[in-house]
Formats: structure tokens, C-alpha cells, sequence
């Protein structure tokens, strides 16, 4: 039979909760570990994909609707097919800023992040020239990155983490005021 070293207490006391099946944690209660690596994740998807690779496609987009020079994103996606490419491309821009803006700031964090998987694995699956910097490794890091924050959500560190302290807080004064 197996035995785990040290079985006779001493390592086990570190792995012990005080927290039994009886007394489950609060909701919204400590600031923990696992959101600052939230937090840390939120950063390493929105640096990287604005520095990189939006501000360049940012740029070319207003460039091409305010000055109506050449764009190479429209000009790959009207040779995939899709009907009004410049709308097409620039709605993609846009929805990606506004979607990487909202992960930086944590508001609705797992629907930006939902649309963000969308938009790069939209680009991922189509091959479109999206930025020159980009990988498949830096695309699956991305989609990864995404894909975790819609499971997972904002963490504390965020509006939305903001925002659900409120509402708990109103809603213990509430049910304290009902007493």
C-alpha cells in the first residue's frame, strides 16, 4: 500500500484548510492569489496584442477611411469573398480595440473576451495578414489567453470585480435592514 511521506502530520497541517464542508468560503471574500494572476493574464493579452499588432492595423484603418489609401487587411478579405471588405475589416479593428479595452479595464471581461477569441481565431482560421509579428505559436498563446479569461472571468482587480463588491455590499445592507 502507498503512503504519502510525511502522512504523520507535519507537511499535511500546511496542506489543511480552516474551511470545512460546513463553513464554505464567502463569496467576494479575500483578495487572493488567483486574482492577481488574473490580473497579470489581462495584461499579457492586452499589451502585446495592442502594441504589436492593433496599433499598426489601427493606423492603416484610418488611413484608409479618412485619407482612402491602400490597406492589405481589406484588400485579403475582398479576396476571400466576404461582401463589403472595408466594412468588414474595420468593424474587426474596431471590435478588437473596443474588446482589448475592456479586458484592460476589466468591464464585461468574459464577453470581451469572447469576441476576442472570435476576431483572432477568425484571422488564426483565415490566414488574413493581420500583423507581421504574428505566430500560430502567438495565435494559440492568444486564443489560450482568451479562451481562460471566458472561463475564468476578471478577477478582483477589475470593474467588474468593482462592481460585484457593490452589489454584494447593497445587498448585505439590504437583507441587514430587512432584520
Amino acid at each position: 500500500m502507498f503512503r504519502f511521506p510525511f502522512a504523520n502530520g507535519t507537511a499535511m497541517a500546511l496542506l489543511k484548510s480552516d474551511l470545512t464542508p460546513e463553513t464554505p468560503p464567502a463569496p467576494g471574500g479575500r483578495i487572493g492569489l488567483p486574482d492577481f494572476y488574473l490580473l497579470l493574464l489581462r495584461l499579457v493579452i492586452v499589451f502585446p496584442l495592442a502594441y504589436y499588432q492593433l496599433v499598426e492595423q489601427a493606423r492603416r484603418a484610418w488611413a484608409f477611411v479618412w485619407h482612402e489609401e491602400a490597406w492589405p487587411l481589406s484588400n485579403a478579405i475582398a479576396e476571400l469573398g466576404l461582401p463589403q471588405p472595408p466594412v468588414v475589416s474595420a468593424t474587426l479593428i474596431f471590435l478588437l480595440l473596443a474588446a482589448i479595452l475592456g479586458i484592460a479595464l476589466g468591464f464585461l471581461t468574459r464577453i470581451n473576451a469572447a469576441l476576442s477569441l472570435l476576431a483572432l481565431l477568425f484571422f488564426f482560421i483565415t490566414g488574413l495578414p493581420f500583423s507581421e509579428w504574428l505566430t500560430a505559436q502567438t495565435y494559440v498563446l492568444f486564443l489560450g489567453i482568451a479562451a481562460v479569461l471566458v472561463l475564468s472571468g476578471p478577477g478582483k482587480f477589475s470593474l467588474d470585480g468593482i462592481f460585484a463588491a457593490i452589489r454584494r455590499r447593497r445587498r448585505a445592507m439590504r437583507a441587514k435592514a430587512a432584520l
